[in-house]
């Protein structure tokens, strides 16, 4: 037969509890006490219960006896047949609104509580299962769910089969003794409420019961599956490739490039930075539309009209200057020209609108049709732009660049007129957005499912043409339902806003826009100028990705150390927050120098690399032309 010292090591070695493994015998009357035996009563000067003893066994290391002149709880003292129950217990009245609804309930939980006749021992004796001095009935040991698997499946290694045990949420006490005595198998204790509160049982907590006959049945059993390699603390299988956070991962990524094992693209520049992260510099494109085209010979009027030749057009301009995002653009004409207006073309600047369909008769607005995205005037063919960009697949970001509800009204009405019709005829104004805005979701709907990405161009609503409650009232409006149509179908919108807009930041962020794009602001007198780009990172805090703003202008005539400047300055401004693209500040003009474009994209690549900006290495710039 084991002896408890060696039980208790081997307990120990298998199954490592935290607090001492409990031998406990029930003594019968008559049955002596031993002498070194604590008695709460007589030692403590406090009356206690099953559970506390427990307790201080497994984690004081103490033996105590418990009679029932030691005794507190009505519950245990019933159950271990100190006394004869009640018929506050046999009528469920110690149950009733607190375990259970009813007495009658509460009758059948006192009637499934295991019990020892009244009379049957007098005194329960624990001990620290090393310690011990006498033969136990039964050993009890607290453990955590993973431990009582384990002492689970070492009760089973010999017999196989299942453990059959039940719970009841209360007086767990006689689930321990009782049951386990009374049935001679080994039994899972759900600790109850009162042992966790009185027996201070943690909430991690379980306990098993082994009857001391069968221990070496269970050691043997412990020994067998542990050389079967099932083990406690359970063996984690650790041969697989962790999941790290993204940017964890992106790390990885800079290290892989700098070795030249890897390398980043033009497209996850720009996917870092709508990420709020940092590829290996900051994305850089300028807003080209009828540039492209003169760089292959086309006209202005012949780029915006022949299809095949603008996308080829469209592809040599990348090829030549690799910016990081490509757009489908032509013009900001095509949409207006599409509900009736008359385009005009130029040899040097971009298309206009030079009759206006609702210029001399408002009351044409409610016969004018909206234009089919698939079939009206240039649309058709814009689409077959975006379609071509997304099917050649250069390795950027791309996206479409399309007319806002607002700029659409305006080129309908006429600015002048419509500007008027902000205090004379409000209500024409709100008409005629929602007609516009319904374009919009149309058009936007035929451009998304091209695959490529959706910007709104809004150069009207500029401040420098409205004011910021002319904005709040006319269009903030139908900018938020647009984008709130776009979000819902997991579309981000961008927009680009000419002129002074720092008054509507915290609004066009409102919008739920998920990029804004900027120009300069246009006030003329130095002294209230506004860096625009600053005061944005400042007001947008990651919220939203800015994209900006190196003066267009300057792309038809500069020098070299102005534009190296000029993207100086907006790379100081914002790159190291992130959500953060260089760009121009508007479309860069059709007749451009193709050396400035250059300069722009060689000083982006080079001043705005993330080892310069963080870890302190100045751009070698090349020195400027003049």
């Amino acid at each position: 037969m084991i002896d408890v010292k060696t039980a208790d090591r081997e307990l120990q070695f298998y199954i490592r509890p935290q607090t001492f493994p409990v031998a406990i015998r029930m003594l019968r009357p008559g049955e002596p006490i031993p002498d070194k035996a604590r008695r709460p009563a007589r030692d403590f000067k406090k009356l206690s219960m099953n559970c506390q003893v427990i307790d201080m066994a497994r984690r004081y290391g103490w033996m105590i006896a418990l009679t029932r002149e030691d005794h507190l709880c009505s519950l245990g003292i019933a159950a271990l047949g100190f006394e004869k129950p009640t018929h506050l217990h046999n009528s469920g009245t110690l149950c009733e609104g607190m375990y259970t609804e009813t007495k009658a309930a509460g009758q059948r939980s006192e009637a499934a509580v295991d019990k020892f006749a009244p009379g049957e021992f007098a005194t329960l004796l624990v001990a620290p299962l090393d310690r011990t001095t006498f033969e136990p009935h039964l050993v009890c040991i607290y453990a955590n769910p993973a431990q009582v698997m384990r002492l689970t499946q070492a009760a089973l290694w010999k017999r196989g089969g299942k453990l059959t045990s039940s719970f009841g949420g209360r007086i767990d006490c006689s689930e321990i003794i009782v049951t386990t005595m009374r049935t001679d198998q080994p039994q899972v204790i759900l600790p109850c409420s009162g042992d966790r509160i009185f027996g201070q049982t943690q909430d991690h907590e379980m306990a098993f019961t082994i009857p001391w006959g069968q221990m070496e049945e269970m050691i043997e059993g412990l020994k067998g599956t542990h050389d079967g390699g099932i083990r406690y603390p359970i063996t984690q299988f650790m041969e697989y490739e962790a999941k790290l956070p993204p940017k964890y991962l992106e790390a990885n990524r800079i290290w892989e490039v700098e070795h030249g094992r890897s390398q980043f693209t033009n497209r996850d520049r720009v996917v870092a930075a709508y990420r709020r992260s940092f590829a290996d510099r900051v994305p850089a494109y300028p807003i080209v539309a009828s540039f492209a085209g003169t760089l292959d010979g086309l006209s202005i009027e012949e780029y915006c009209t022949n299809v095949p030749r603008a996308i080829t057009a469209m592809m040599n301009y990348f090829e030549r200057y690799q910016p990081d995002v490509v757009l489908a653009y032509n013009d900001l004409a095509k949409e207006a020209e599409a509900f009736g207006c008359r385009v005009k073309y130029s040899d040097y600047v971009v298309p206009s609108i030079d009759q206006h369909v609702l210029h001399d008769d408002k009351a044409k607005l409610a016969r004018l049709a909206i234009p089919d995205p698939y079939k009206t005037a240039r649309l058709p063919g814009f689409l077959e732009q975006c379609e071509a960009l997304v099917k050649a697949k250069p390795p950027t970001a791309i996206g479409a660049v399309a007319v806002g509800p607002w700029t659409i009204a305006m080129l309908l009405r006429n600015p002048e007129t419509m500007l008027l019709d902000t205090f004379e005829d409000p209500q024409f104004i709100h008409d005629l957005m929602r007609v516009t805005t319904d374009f919009c979701k149309l058009w936007g709907d035929a451009i998304v499912k091209t695959g490529i990405g959706l910007s709104f161009s809004e150069p009207t609503a500029s401040i420098s043409l409205i004011s910021p409650d002319n904005y709040r009232d006319f269009v903030a409006p139908y900018h938020k339902a647009l984008v709130d149509y776009f979000k819902a179908k997991k579309v981000g919108v961008t927009t680009h806003i000419c002129g002074t807009t720092y008054p509507i930041y915290e609004d066009l962020i409102q919008c739920g826009f998920s990029t804004v794009s900027f120009d300069l602001d246009q006030q003329g007198d130095p002294k209230l100028y506004v860096d625009q780009l600053k005061r944005f990172m400042d007001v947008a805090k990651g919220r939203v990705v800015a994209i900006g703003n190196v003066d267009a202008t300057k792309f038809e005539k500069t020098s070299k150390e102005a534009m190296v400047a000029d993207v100086r300055r907006c790379i100081d401004a914002a790159a190291r927050q992130s959500a953060f693209i260089l760009s121009t500040s508007c479309e860069i003009p059709p007749r451009s120098e193709p050396e400035i474009v250059k300069w722009f994209m060689d000083a982006a690549r080079e001043y705005g690399r993330y080892d310069r900006l963080f870890d302190g290495a100045e751009g070698a710039v090349a020195a400027p032309d003049r």
